[in-house]
């Protein structure tokens, strides 16, 4: 993803690459970086920092505590498409916000943004008599499942439904989860071959099934939504936003 944001940056006339955080040197491959841009490149965050206007992180779970913490010791607008984040990377995430502007989704494309939508709308028209189900396939590397669209896809749908998420969730890693009520939100996951990323929503009743469904190309897409979050979020006041208050401002 890191590659790929670069490679984004040159179809942006108003964003340059600043800086790139490693986790040891000589691990960027020049040929990786725009041609005649000199940036810093360093495992040193807040050198990497100090030239930024706006941080981008695609790196993993096990790198936010230290990402958020840098960005508000720097002062720096972050935005964050990690996935798999737990409880306490959440509860870091909020408590920054306080602090400096903080752009987080665990999908950065506007397609998801608008099926989050969709599919509450949908729930509310469709009503009880038709059942849940959230499929989501990825690449065999993905290490987090249900993937976080997947599992915010399952949260807005519970919300909608004035559901506890917690309550409704049924997940098995070995594909066996059952339905246990008629309310409940069944998730199956798939992992196979290079898939960027297919989301699906399935409505079903006795008599009929509704499908909203989402794929995507290439990972490209989730880095020209971080670019798209990081030009919105340069200049906003400290906060916690999400896809859905940059589609709600355009």
């Amino acid at each position: 993803m890191g590659r790929e944001v670069i490679r984004a940056m040159m179809t942006f006339d108003d964003v340059e690459l600043g800086g790139v955080w490693i986790r040891r040197e000589g691990q960027v491959d020049s040929n990786a970086l725009p041609p005649g841009t000199a940036v810093t490149v360093s495992e040193d965050l807040g050198e990497v920092l100090k030239a930024a206007d706006v941080a981008v992180d695609f790196s993993l779970p096990g790198a936010t505590l230290q990402v958020l913490d840098a960005a508000m010791k720097a002062g720096k607008p972050l935005v964050c498409g990690v996935t798999g984040l737990g409880d306490a990377e959440i509860r870091r995430m909020q408590r920054v916000s306080g602090a400096i502007p903080l752009f987080y989704d665990s999908n950065m494309s506007l397609g998801i943004a608008v099926l989050k939508d969709l599919l509450a709308r949908a729930a509310s028209r469709l009503g009880p008599a038709f059942v849940a189900e959230i499929h989501e396939t990825h690449h065999v590397h993905k290490k987090d499942a249900p993937s976080g669209t997947a599992m915010a896809l399952g949260e807005a749908l519970a919300q909608s439904r004035q559901q506890s998420f917690a309550d409704v969730f049924r997940y098995e890693p070995n594909g066996d989860a059952r339905r246990q009520a008629p309310e409940d939100i069944v998730f199956s996951v798939t992992r196979r071959g290079d898939v960027a990323g297919e989301h699906s929503v399935v409505f079903r009743s006795d008599v009929e099934c509704l499908e909203l469904t989402h794929k995507v190309s290439g990972r490209r897409v989730f880095a020209h939504g971080a670019l798209e979050a990081a030009r919105w979020l340069a200049g906003r006041e400290p906060g916690l936003y999400c896809m859905h208050d940059l589609m709600n401002d355009s």
